[in-house]
């Protein structure tokens, strides 16, 4: 996925996690220390790529990508492209903009 983000001319991503203790874990941890491959290979590719990050942003200000995620569970495909948000998403940009939200993105 990495390359594609890379040849899709993405060189800033920031990853957005709803788990504070596995983003601490990730950020804090050392690299060689005891953990599984998939938490090493994230760390690699932070450590690697400059402008990407990994923040901790609570479930509760980031319902639409909860949304999301959740949707992508329950599908079969491996990538799916919408032209335009479900039903179920543009309620939740509704709410989001009736209510005045603020951000809670934490960086670590």
């Amino acid at each position: 996925k990495r390359k594609d983000l890379q040849k899709q001319g993405y060189a800033e991503v920031i990853i957005q996690s709803n788990n504070l203790e596995n983003v601490i874990f990730i950020r804090e941890s050392k690299l060689n220390g005891p953990k599984s491959s998939l938490i090493r290979r994230i760390q690699q590719i932070l450590a690697f790529e400059e402008k990407w990050s990994l923040n901790y942003v609570p479930r509760e200000t980031n319902r639409v990508v909860d949304a999301l995620a959740k949707m992508a569970l329950i599908s079969d495909e491996v990538l799916h492209m919408f032209e335009e948000p479900s039903l179920e998403i543009k309620e939740i940009l509704k709410e989001d903009c009736t209510f005045d939200n603020l951000s809670m993105t934490y960086s670590m």
